[in-house]
């Protein structure tokens, strides 16, 4: 008797930590560029490798295991990345999907969406899916220049969490900074030099754009005391470029 509660403890605890596993990781896409078919992977939570996970586009897909891996490893640690060139063809595609296996109408089996040019329920092929689970807007698209990057912290969703790849020296909009920081009923952006025609867009974490105007100044006052408490990211933008920050509301 002594022996197989023993063994039944074993087996309970084995199976608890496979599950605590299986809900700790958190793998997203970070970057994606259509052009090339470069994708970048990134894990937001506890170690999992990620060579049986798949990409599906519209009604293209691939296991990314059989993908060339051009930076990094496909078992990723906490905060780890790595890129592939997809055998999806992104340009021809207008989202991606990120499973776990291959059952592609599964949400449970969705890891991650972003949709660039699509709308419900056609012709984007897995947006009903990411609507179902929950972590996209049915006809959301991501309304920047590719290649795409991710700019959330791993806990959002929705276009607004997507900027154009850029290098540093590709902005053309100055630094600014955002005081103070976290604040409770007004909050200042200060350009280093001043815009035109530039617009300034904030959005909550859920994605909500909660305000939104154009800028011609040096800098510009926010009356934020009916905000609700939370995480907030400005965006400004001008042209196609843009730069982004978060604050706090306390």
């Amino acid at each position: 008797m002594k022996n197989n509660y023993t063994l039944k403890m074993l087996m309970t605890c084995l199976m608890f930590s496979v599950v605590c596993t299986l809900l700790n990781a958190q793998v997203r896409i970070v970057k994606v560029d259509p052009a090339t078919n470069s994708v970048t992977l990134k894990n937001f939570g506890s170690q999992q490798p990620v060579d049986n996970y798949w990409f599906c586009a519209q009604i293209s897909y691939g296991r990314i295991g059989l993908m060339t891996v051009t930076e990094g490893d496909l078992d990723l640690s906490n905060g780890e990345e790595v890129t592939v060139t997809s055998s999806v063809n992104l340009a021809a595609a207008s989202d991606l999907g990120l499973f776990n296996s291959s059952s592609f109408g599964s949400d449970t089996a969705m890891q991650d969406f972003l949709q660039w040019n699509g709308s419900f329920p056609f012709p984007a092929g897995r947006e009903d899916v990411a609507v179902t689970k929950g972590i996209w807007s049915a006809g959301d698209n991501v309304q920047v220049t590719p290649p795409y990057e991710y700019i959330g912290n791993g806990a959002q969703n929705g276009s607004a969490f997507w900027e154009t790849l850029l290098g540093v020296n590709d902005f053309e909009i100055s630094a600014f900074n955002v005081y103070p920081n976290p604040a409770t009923s007004n909050l200042t952006l200060e350009f280093s030099q001043g815009l035109s025609d530039a617009t300034i867009e904030v959005f909550n974490l859920l994605g909500k754009r909660v305000y939104n105007s154009v800028v011609d100044s040096e800098s510009r006052d926010l009356d934020i005391s009916d905000w609700s408490a939370g995480v907030y990211i400005i965006k400004i933008s001008s042209g196609e470029s843009s730069q982004v920050k978060r604050f706090v509301k306390q």
